[in-house]
């Protein structure tokens, strides 16, 4: 399979999750892949997984809220492998708690993350895009981020500057050809929603997240990650500002109750 041969990809927070799945994607189809990670173990077990498949990748420790992380992970991406194609800003964390509830610590954490993030190792990749007039940035969001949910300010807030600095992003670069897109998953099976499940207390979770999404289950970090290959690969090469929801179809929904008929 060869749908992102030759192009070199960064995925950040790829120790797990959504980013592993994406890293190993991209390089079953050919895509070297830099795996980063705050999570040097498990960022290199990615690494020797996909280099065991065939395929190429580097693992570079990086966390993303950092400027000189960020700046880091993209040099090392170019010494190792020339230049860069792809780069998708996946790492994230989660806090729940309203306003009133969420300290000052933490929401600057989940800010540095999952936005601070995505602005700095965009900031350091789109100049070595710009030299070859071309490069995909997928930006990984949320339906939290098209949409509120109870008790969760600080994670709403910053998916939901993903979502409107990634529209920004794809105007701002349009003419240099560079695409910026952003991925919405519902639910995903992940360790950090398992994690959620766990302090929700794990049966009565999976049954009432089962429950609220039309399919009646949720989705696997594989599915996210075939979309993320295709918005790396050319086959998405006139999709640019666009943020994509990825969730079984429960933002169709109204919240409305349902009735069965009789």
């Amino acid at each position: 399979m060869s749908r992102v041969k030759g192009k070199v990809a960064i995925v950040t927070g790829a120790s797990s999750g959504i980013g592993r799945a994406a890293a190993e994607r991209l390089a079953e189809e050919g895509a070297s892949v830099v795996v980063s990670d705050v999570d040097e173990k498990l960022g290199k077990d990615v690494v020797k997984g996909i280099e065991k498949a065939g395929g190429k990748a580097i693992f570079v420790k990086t966390d993303v809220s950092k400027e000189a992380d960020a700046k880091k992970l993209v040099a090392a991406t170019v010494k190792a492998f020339g230049k860069v194609d792809v780069l998708v800003n996946n790492a994230g964390i989660r806090a729940s708690g309203p306003v009133h509830e969420t300290s000052l610590a933490d929401w600057e954490k989940i800010m540095g993350i999952d936005l601070r993030g995505v602005y700095l190792c965009s900031r350091f990749a789109i100049p070595e895009m710009l030299k070859k007039k071309q490069g995909s940035i997928i930006n990984i969001s949320s339906v939290s981020g098209v949409a509120g949910d109870y008790g969760m300010a600080a994670y709403n807030a910053a998916k939901g500057g993903v979502t409107n600095l990634t529209r920004n992003m794809a105007l701002d670069y349009a003419k240099s050809g560079i695409r910026v897109n952003a991925v919405c998953p519902g639910s995903i099976r992940t360790p950090l929603l398992e994690s959620a499940y766990h302090e929700l207390g794990y049966d009565k979770a999976t049954k009432s997240f089962n429950a609220a999404y039309p399919p009646g289950h949720i989705g696997e970090a594989r599915d996210v990650a075939h979309l993320i290959l295709f918005l790396a690969s050319d086959e998405s090469r006139f999709i640019s500002g666009a943020n994509i929801l990825i969730d079984g179809g429960i933002t169709a929904h109204t919240g409305q109750p349902k009735f069965e008929s009789k």
